[in-house]
């Protein structure tokens, strides 16, 4: 028995697959702008996070020096890294290796850490109201970055010169 052509039959048309096409590229760039919004946001928590450990450090060393009766009022990365209580932290912009430097430091009032400038390859948190100075810790927030004028150096590559 011969098939019977139908000239009637379902399907789609060539406007209403261009029409599908335009919806999935809208949703594509819907969902590529946030999830570049979740990479920056993760990027500037990581940041923070890096000051942080700038503090924690700081923290350990000022113990130490609290045994030779010794309150520095600056402790700097570098200072940190040559006394070995921290390790070349990544910067979370480059995925660099920060260089240990005096650049990057905590301020010590009395015994306790009281405020960080942190300097990345690309943006820092050493702009606390609108002037250079450190951030508070009670002030810490990824609000408080700010872009650098001048690109610092790095350690290029993802592995540390250090791991040989």
């Amino acid at each position: 028995m011969k098939k019977r052509l139908r000239f009637n039959e379902k399907g789609l048309t060539l406007i209403e697959l261009l029409a599908v096409l335009v919806i999935l590229g809208i949703v594509a760039a819907i969902a590529i702008i946030s999830i570049s919004r979740v990479i920056q946001d993760s990027k500037d928590r990581a940041f923070v996070a890096n000051a942080l450990a700038l503090k924690e450090a700081a923290n350990l060393f000022l113990r130490q020096e609290s045994v030779h009766d010794s309150f520095p009022s600056k402790i700097t990365y570098k200072m940190l890294y040559d006394s070995d209580f921290i390790d070349e932290f990544k910067d979370p912009d480059t995925n660099d290796y920060l260089l240990p430097t005096d650049q990057t430091y905590v301020v010590v009032k009395g015994q306790k850490i009281d405020a960080v400038c942190l300097q990345g390859t690309k943006r820092n948190l050493c702009s606390y109201q609108g002037e250079n100075t450190p951030v508070p810790f009670n002030k810490l927030s990824v609000e408080l970055i700010s872009s650098n004028k001048v690109k610092l150096p790095s350690v290029g590559g993802s592995s540390s010169p250090t791991d040989g």
